[in-house]
């Protein structure tokens, strides 16, 4: 072609000018991926790989534009597609033919959406994957001591709108501080816990030593009292900074500025506080930045410091709005997730529970150390005994951190009986983080429901006089002082009680959840079920209270009555997922109802997931179908695989304790009891999960476990594994006791015997016609124990 006319096919094709717009439009995109991989930590090859995909799409456009200016093109216009035609069966054609397809503007556009979407989509399973990875990605670090505490004491603040940073202040400068030069921060909880308790709840310390004894007596070895100041529109930030082996000022910092900068200010601050004391001016000074470690949005924030304020006083739902406002304002904020999570924990909403804490661990790498640790241990909940080990080294590394404690007793109540951990491990790790934080609400509840459990009325009145200090409006706590009034109050005091079923909101309902501990107040839980399930209830509190229900029949040997109550679960058919698995749990717990069941494994055949794998192949295992154990079995190895190829760790682990709990399940139904009780020991602890449904099952077989131990003589073990079987979860917790009285029986311990016996009796009064005579069995027990103890 002559020069002449090659510029010319140039000019008439514009591709200077498609080059110019391109070139703007790349530009652009690149700046959205830089944006987007700030704020979402999307992986480093996403920008290499759309240049590249950027200078190919170059490439197409400018060939595009070149041969929609063909002479050629014109001239086949009849049988070629339009300039902005797709033609995918043309398209298509070509292919087949092993000819290039012809270029159009909406082939090329076409082409160059889908490329960048397949790379959008991957970097999001990425993401995905790694927030999955992480969960179980905690590296061992270097045990020695931790550094030297530093507490931020609450603010002097002067002029309006300020009062929130009083106590916002020492959030948000302890958690810039911590980690920074070898420091670690006092946790701010504690110490206000201290200065209210020796200063006065909002009161200002009447000199700087009484504020540096509140700091002395939390064990810090830095202090900083500050204030902020209103200056019109402005505001300024004073940090002084003490010795406190010594009792010497260190030095002053003083920041200004607008009061909406206060990330700004706080960075600046806290690099001022290092450098007047706590690190000097040596060479290596961390670069701060509190928007990695808290959020960049000022509502957020805000929304933030309230659902803390409202989790704080158990105000379970207040907090869900409040936070759910902070995540909204900022879908990185890794706290406000974390926190988020734990709140619709509380409501027994596990599938909300896990989404939240799963977003919260993708930005555990934005967190100091301490609170990174947290997020992923609590992350690892709903996934076994793994996350206990993770509490335990944070607390021994922390000790006065309160939450760590309160987390590490959460951890231990809900999976210490899967663990078959002492009962004193949570009672410790809950009064400790009290000790440290007696304003904590949470940490009270389940103490509470301990002494419910016990019996111990006096304890139980103690504790709730406590949380109702820590937030008197609580409606956890009017909740909870109703549940004392259905089970131990008098006969008015039960009457106006129940009176007050009929209007209480749901929040209240739930804070009776310390009934749920009890089956000897199993009346009172019927009757808050019943309240909890009505239509003017939110569907998650009818859900909870119908299980309430089915609990309170279940612990009465009521089960036409509890299979009635799982079918009718508000939200989902006769048998949707969640009825068809308490139905199954129920039959593979010896409750026996095969038309039920039968309905309930049909409706769970096509689920993929592998707990309901297990419960199918476990179900298959009763009827001796040991064809479809063995399909169920190899589905569950494969599962392990896929997950490991795609990098999900945790998937895999779960996958291969569900395939290794049934093979111990199948092993125990053909009848070789010593094989059984091997792979059952084996299994049980990978098994363990804080999700209710899995729960169950654990108990199921644990309660297995410990009858297998009681036919070998093992009496010991059979007690270790029957006194694991915890009301709360209510499926075998009557036949335990039945079971307990034997193993006491036999070791001689009368009064222990009796005591169990007692307890199936009363429990079991009203049982169904076909569980009288094991009823009877356990009636004739006590009787004999009792008359034998009575003629010595």
């Amino acid at each position: 072609m002559p020069p002449g006319a090659f510029w010319s096919r140039v000019r008439e094709a514009r591709l200077v000018r498609v080059l110019v717009v391109y070139l703007a439009a790349s530009w652009l995109v690149l700046q959205v991926i830089a944006l987007l991989q700030d704020r979402l930590r999307l992986p480093e090859w996403l920008t290499p790989v759309a240049v590249a995909l950027l200078l190919v799409g170059l490439v197409v456009v400018l060939a595009t534009a070149w041969v929609q200016a063909h002479p050629a093109t014109r001239a086949r216009a009849q049988e070629l597609p339009a300039a902005w035609e797709v033609d995918l069966g043309g398209f298509v054609r070509s292919l087949a033919k092993r000819r290039l397809p012809h270029l159009t503007w909406a082939r090329a556009i076409l082409g160059v959406v889908v490329a960048f979407s397949l790379l959008f989509g991957a970097s999001g399973i990425y993401l995905y994957l790694k927030g999955r990875g992480a969960a179980l990605s905690v590296v061992k670090e270097a045990s020695a001591a931790p550094g030297p505490g530093v507490a931020v004491l609450p603010f002097r603040v002067v002029g309006p709108g300020l009062e929130l940073w009083r106590e916002g202040m020492m959030d948000l400068l302890s958690t810039n501080l911590d980690g920074a030069a070898g420091l670690r921060k006092i946790d701010p909880r504690t110490v206000l816990s201290r200065w209210r308790s020796e200063i006065g709840e909002g009161a200002e310390a009447p000199d700087p030593q009484a504020a540096l004894g509140v700091a002395r007596n939390v064990g810090a070895s830095y202090a900083v009292i500050g204030s902020a100041v209103a200056l019109g529109a402005g505001v300024r930030l004073t940090a002084e900074t003490y010795d406190l082996t010594t009792g010497t000022l260190q030095g002053t910092a003083i920041v200004e500025g607008p009061a909406d900068s206060v990330f700004a200010l706080v960075n600046d601050l806290s690099i001022q506080v290092l450098q007047a004391g706590l690190a000097g001016e040596r060479a290596g000074l961390p670069q701060l930045d509190l928007r990695r470690v808290t959020t960049t949005s000022l509502p957020a924030l805000k929304a933030y410091l309230a659902g803390e304020q409202s989790y704080r006083g158990s105000r379970f739902r207040d907090a869900i709005a409040e936070l759910t406002r902070a995540v909204e304002a900022d879908s990185t904020f890794a706290l406000a997730l974390h926190r988020l999570a734990q709140a619709y924990g509380w409501l027994a909403q596990s599938k909300e529970e896990d989404e939240y804490a799963q977003r919260a661990i993708r930005f555990v790498d934005r967190l100091p150390q301490r609170d990174a640790l947290l997020l992923k241990a609590s992350s690892l909940i709903p996934h076994g005994l793994r996350a206990l080990e993770i509490l335990e080294e944070l607390t021994a590394r922390f000790p006065d951190y309160a939450e760590g404690w309160y987390l590490l007793g959460d951890g231990y109540f809900h999976l210490g009986p899967q663990g078959l951990f002492p009962r004193e491990r949570y009672v410790h790790a809950f009064r400790t983080a009290l000790d440290l934080d007696p304003s904590f609400g949470p940490a009270y509840l389940h103490l509470i429901d301990d002494a419910f459990g016990r019996g111990d009325s006096a304890e139980a009145r103690e504790l709730i006089a406590g949380a109702r200090e820590a937030d008197p409006l609580s409606p956890r706590v009017i909740g909870q002082e109703l549940a004392y009034a259905l089970g131990w109050g008098d006969s008015g005091y039960r009457t106006r009680a129940k009176a007050a079923l009929d209007t209480a909101t749901a929040a209240v309902l739930e804070g009776a959840a310390p009934l749920l501990y009890a089956p000897d107040f199993w009346e009172g839980v019927l009757e808050v079920g019943q309240a909890l399930a009505r239509p003017r209830h939110p569907l998650s509190a009818r859900r909870f209270g119908q299980i309430e229900i089915i609990r309170a029949h279940v612990w009465r040997g009521r089960l036409r009555e509890a299979r009635a109550a799982v079918s009718a679960f508000p939200g989902e058919d006769a048998f949707g997922p969640g009825a068809s698995r308490l139905h199954l749990t129920l039959y593979l717990a010896g409750y026996r109802d095969t038309s039920a069941v039968r309905q309930a494994a049909a409706s769970l055949a096509s689920s993929s997931a592998p707990s309901d794998r297990l419960l199918l192949g476990a179900f298959s295992a009763e009827a001796n179908r040991w064809a479809e154990v063995e399909r169920d079995i190899q589905a569950l190895e494969r599962d392990a695989e896929e997950a490991e190829l795609q990098g999900d760790t945790l998937g895999a682990a779960d996958a291969r304790a569900f395939d290794r709990g049934l093979q111990a399940y199948a092993a125990l139904r053909r009848g070789d009891r010593r094989a059984a009780i091997v792979k059952l020991e084996e299994a049980l602890p990978g098994l363990a999960s804080g999700l209710a449904a899995q729960a169950r099952f654990h108990e199921v077989l644990r309660y297995e476990a410990g009858k297998v131990w009681l036919e070998l003589g093992n009496l010991r073990q059979a007690e270790r594994y029957f006194h694991s079987v915890e009301p709360y979860l209510f499926i075998v917790s009557t036949p335990a006791q039945f079971y307990l009285g034997e193993v006491y029986e036999a070791l001689g311990d009368v009064e222990r015997a009796k005591f169990h016996y007692a307890r199936f009796v009363r429990w079991w009064e009203d049982c169904d016609p076909d569980l009288r005579p094991w009823w009877e069995r356990g009636r004739q027990a006590l009787a004999r124990l009792t008359r034998e103890a009575a003629s010595r």
